[in-house]
Formats: C-alpha cells, sequence, structure tokens
C-alpha cells in the first residue's frame, strides 16, 4: 500500500500532470470540471453528483435545487445549467467518452490520458485508431519517421526517398534498411553474401553458382570458388576423396558410404573396405597364414 504526505506530489488520472496534493483539488476543479459536495467536500464529476446526493446524504434535496459556484467566474449557478454555464461562456468542452466537461485547451490531453484516443488533425475528431481513421475516412497517412502527413499513395515514395527506405520485393511494404534481413526472413529468404540481393533459401545455392561461380562450404559455410572448394574441404576439414565417384567425405564416414554406395565390403579379420575382387586378394595374401 502506498503512503503519501502532504509534501507529496500525486499524478492526476484525467490528464496524467503531476500535481501537489494540496492543490489537487483545484486542480481537479479548474482542469477537469469537477464540482464539490457541499455536505462530504468529495470531488465528482458532475454527472454523478445528482446519484452521490440521493445515495449517500439520504436528502429530498437533489441537485437541481443546488447552486454551485462557477470554478472560472464564481457566478452561483443551477446545477442544471452548470453544464451548459461552462459549455457557452468558458469555452469548455465534452469528452464524448465520459462526458467529463474540461477546459477546451486541455481535451486533447484528457483524451490521450483517460482514453487513449489521439486528435486528428483534419477533421479535429478524437480517434483510439488514429492510424486506421486518418486511411479510411481521409486517405491519409502518418510517416513514422517524420510525423509528417501523407497520402496513403504517397507513404511509400515518401519513405523511400525522405528517409532511405527500401521497398520489399515481395509484400511491397516499405522497410527499413537496418531491418530489412530481418524482414525478408519473415518471406523465407537470405542474403546473398556477394551481392545482397535476397532468394528462397532453397535457391541461394543455385543463385550463388549461376551468378557468382561459388560454392558454400558445406563445414564452415565459407564462400570459395567452385573449382576450389574440393580442395579447400580436404585440406581444411581433413575429408577424404571417394575413389569410385569423387564424392568428399570425413574418413570414418567413407567406409560406409563405399558399403551403402558402391557395394564394398568389410575384411572379416582387419576390416579393411574393399571391393569384391581386391577383398579376396587382400584376405589371401594378407590371413591366410594368421
Amino acid at each position: 500500500m502506498n503512503f503519501f504526505s502532504l509534501l507529496d506530489n500525486v499524478r492526476c488520472f484525467e490528464c496524467g500532470e503531476t500535481v501537489p496534493i494540496p492543490n489537487l483539488e483545484e486542480h481537479m476543479t479548474v482542469s477537469h470540471g469537477y464540482v464539490k459536495c457541499q455536505k462530504c467536500d468529495q470531488l465528482f464529476i458532475p454527472y454523478r453528483f445528482d446519484e452521490h446526493i440521493r445515495r449517500y446524504h439520504k436528502t429530498d434535496e437533489t441537485p437541481v435545487d443546488i447552486k454551485f459556484a462557477c470554478v472560472e467566474c464564481n457566478e452561483k449557478v443551477f446545477f442544471v445549467e452548470f453544464g451548459k454555464h461552462l459549455l457557452i461562456k468558458h469555452n469548455y468542452a465534452e469528452c464524448d467518452v465520459c462526458h467529463l466537461l474540461c477546459p477546451e485547451k486541455d481535451l486533447e490531453k484528457h483524451m490521450g490520458a483517460s482514453h487513449r484516443f489521439r486528435k486528428c488533425v483534419v477533421c479535429s475528431g478524437y480517434f483510439k485508431d488514429l492510424e486506421k481513421h486518418l486511411d479510411e475516412k481521409h486517405g491519409k497517412t502518418i510517416c513514422i519517421e517524420c510525423g509528417m502527413f501523407a497520402s496513403s499513395h504517397d507513404i511509400v515514395s515518401h519513405l523511400k526517398n525522405s528517409h532511405d527506405y527500401i521497398q520489399c520485393v515481395v509484400c511491397e511494404e516499405p522497410v527499413k534498411p537496418g531491418i530489412l534481413k530481418g524482414h525478408m526472413q519473415v518471406h523465407g529468404m537470405v542474403e546473398c553474401q556477394v551481392c545482397s540481393g535476397f532468394y528462397l533459401g532453397d535457391m541461394l545455392e543455385a543463385h550463388l553458382l549461376e551468378a557468382h561461380n561459388k560454392k558454400t562450404c558445406p563445414k564452415c559455410t565459407e564462400l570459395f570458388e567452385s573449382e576450389s572448394l574440393n580442395e579447400h574441404i580436404k585440406k581444411r576439414h581433413f575429408y577424404v576423396e571417394c575413389e569410385v565417384c569423387g564424392i568428399l567425405r570425413s574418413p570414418i564416414m567413407m567406409d560406409t558410404h563405399l558399403r551403402e554406395s558402391h557395394g564394398f565390403r568389410s575384411c572379416p579379420r582387419c576390416g579393411v573396405v574393399m571391393d569384391e575382387k581386391r577383398l579376396r586378394g587382400h584376405i589371401k595374401n594378407s590371413h591366410s597364414f594368421s
């Protein structure tokens, strides 16, 4: 539980402004049109005051019979005329959501702090989804970089020309250069290390070979000229070349490859892998006396 002293400041729940506790009552009446109950000194939004009087003070006297001192000019005004007085004589505005009366200059702050509504600069209305309203009703949108208003048709060229955005070739949305790589991954595309173009993952190897004569090492993912890749794999990763088809495999996997792909067999005495013809000679010459 939070405890406050008279020296503390509190945040107004209507507009978010930080107000010293001794000044809070004045702030709520002057800035937000609250009224003070003369029986219990509590503050209320005008449209809730009638309910408060009837429920908690159990009196036949209704707000119709009560006059309030106007927070702006101190004139005594009947309750039923109070809102009209503020609207006409003091240029107050009424919130369309909660019907609170507040000075017109504070309405935008109230709509934002209390209801998360924003003001449309075209028609001056307030909307929760301002971007949707601007697009559907006015054909406008707001630039996320500079806040400039532009037509929905021109925003792409504005972002490209003014903020160096790049248009995605897949969805045609403007994308900030710094996040283009991540955006393209959403479409299953990866960046070519040579030309920085984007290609579907399973098409990148074909592009590298056809456009750049490059291949990616399957072990370390470095790029090499296609003619030198095998030599790199042999030297860097100690792979060996299949004597039958030339494919590269690690030494530990080459025996498996020879057996599964070329029908080689293992010597039952020493485990060496050979084709059938050589295996017979190997067993005769190497193991006939053992």
